[in-house]
């Protein structure tokens, strides 16, 4: 039996409104895509609803990435958040070196930050965070 015949039958056995996600269950069902399946689940006999669940759970979760900067859909370089970062990783270098372009650097951070949060842009408390900790060493300086 081809391939274009078996998937005429499987189509055929679902329903008129069925969608990718039930087709996808089908072929699971008739193991013709092993994909994410333990080997003890392609040696059973029958998969149940809950096991086809567990598979598709895994697939979905294999591919999702962390909700942070590296996710471009939600953070776009380039903002004022992202200014403040490099201000604020500026002023926590030159802290020791050169403390008036610290000085600069944690003022840009603070501005920056301040931007990017009434932008509502996402983490941008970090600007505002880098300066501070640009100031510790003043603190044992002058402590």
């Amino acid at each position: 039996m081809s391939v274009k015949t078996e998937t005429q039958q499987i189509l055929d056995t679902l329903a008129d409104d069925a969608g990718w996600d039930d087709l996808v269950r089908e072929l699971i069902r008739q193991r013709k895509i092993t994909l994410g399946m333990r080997e003890d689940e392609i040696q059973q006999a029958e998969l149940s609803n809950s096991d086809i669940n567990a598979i598709i759970a895994r697939l979905s979760s294999s591919h999702s990435l962390p909700d942070d900067m590296r996710n471009t859909n939600n953070y776009k370089p380039g903002n004022a958040t992202t200014l403040g970062m490099v201000a604020g990783i500026m002023a926590i270098l030159f802290a020791f070196v050169f403390p008036p372009i610290a000085w600069l650097g944690a003022s840009a951070a603070v501005i920056a930050g301040g931007f990017g949060l009434s932008r509502r842009e996402e983490k941008a408390w970090i600007p505002i965070l880098l300066a501070m900790v640009s100031l510790v060493p003043y603190l044992f300086i002058f402590a």
